[in-house]
């Protein structure tokens, strides 16, 4: 079964978003301090995050890259899906 044009533009989106997120995650994880990473990831990954900002250290970062990463990675999919309604409509 071959997608559509729209829906292999969101798959792709769909990835794209979800690695996006991974290497963001690994790059505040890796360079904040103890104190101020799970800030960080909480913040860029609100709302979903009130979910998991009990947790402490490896499981935090766990949910973040599996719970966040979904988050951002459906978002990107939507936007992209949106973007190419928008744009066929005024053709």
């Amino acid at each position: 079964m071959t997608l559509r044009p729209s829906g292999r533009a969101a798959s792709y989106a769909f990835l794209a978003g979800y690695l996006l997120h991974t290497v963001i995650a690994f790059l505040v994880w890796q360079t904040w301090g103890d104190m101020g990473r799970g800030i960080v990831l909480s913040w860029i990954d609100f709302p979903i995050a009130l979910a998991y900002v009990h947790l402490d250290d490896t499981p935090f970062l766990t949910a973040s890259l599996l719970a966040g990463g979904l988050q951002w990675a459906v978002i990107a999919a939507l936007l992209t899906l949106f973007l190419g309604r928008t744009v066929r409509r005024g053709a």
